[in-house]
């Protein structure tokens, strides 16, 4: 059924590293360990509910929609991730340039107002091809989203700080990957449902934590 009253809703993407190296650091149990909690967690918030959307995305090899975008109550298992392959940042940027255009465009025909969309990416080690083509794509593109950049295990934090628009973090000190992504889903959460609440009140606003335990904030290139 259409909404035809001008609704706001808020877009977030989670966009998870599954390559080979995710599995003997921890990352991979710690993603799956930690978006039931996530969506747990949205689901109990009914003002999350009513204005945020949520997809997933998983890239090693290839990117696949693994949560396609709808309500955190529409969803009775959370979806996980497995350990494969290499870590191919172009195909997870060009999935998620055409998933974020026929996400807006549909919520748009449905007489939504849509917000800028919000990415979390998330990744622990460097890209294994030339992503900056498929980047480019999605930052120029009508619908770019914000993205929030998480490294982990090490990180290239100069590559991340080159992903984000608005906020890098990096671990510290080669914090466990696991130990690490738990915090990192906890911060995801605490965003969406502040982010959520601001929309309710006016413009939406991308309300993001200065520090994460076990991570540095990584500045940006500012012009």
């Amino acid at each position: 059924m259409q909404n035809m009253t001008g609704q706001e809703v808020l877009l977030f993407y989670i966009v998870c590293d599954e390559s080979g190296s995710m599995g003997p650091n921890g990352g991979i149990a710690a993603i799956n360990q930690a978006l039931p909690e996530l969506h747990a967690t949205l689901a109990a918030d009914p003002l999350v509910v009513d204005k945020s959307r949520l997809s997933i995305i998983a890239f090693s090899d290839n990117a696949e929609v693994i949560l396609p975008l709808c309500k955190v109550t529409d969803v009775a298992d959370m979806p996980g991730v497995t350990e494969a392959g290499l870590t191919n940042y172009g195909t997870a940027f060009a999935l998620l340039q055409s998933t974020i255009e026929n996400d807006v465009n549909s919520m748009k025909s449905q007489g939504f107002r849509v917000y800028r969309p919000c990415v979390f990416f998330m990744s622990d080690g460097e890209p294994s091809d030339s992503w900056e083509l498929a980047y480019q794509g999605l930052t120029n593109h009508a619908y770019r989203p914000h993205i929030v950049a998480f490294g982990v295990d090490g990180a290239d934090a100069a590559i991340l700080a080159k992903i984000a628009t608005l906020r890098c973090y990096v671990g510290r000190d080669r914090a466990n990957a696991g130990r690490a992504l738990a915090n990192v889903m906890s911060s995801i959460g605490n965003t969406i449902i502040t982010s959520a609440s601001n929309a309710h009140t006016g413009p939406a606003n991308i309300d993001l934590p200065p520090v994460i335990d076990g991570f540095d904030s990584v500045p940006l290139d500012t012009l």
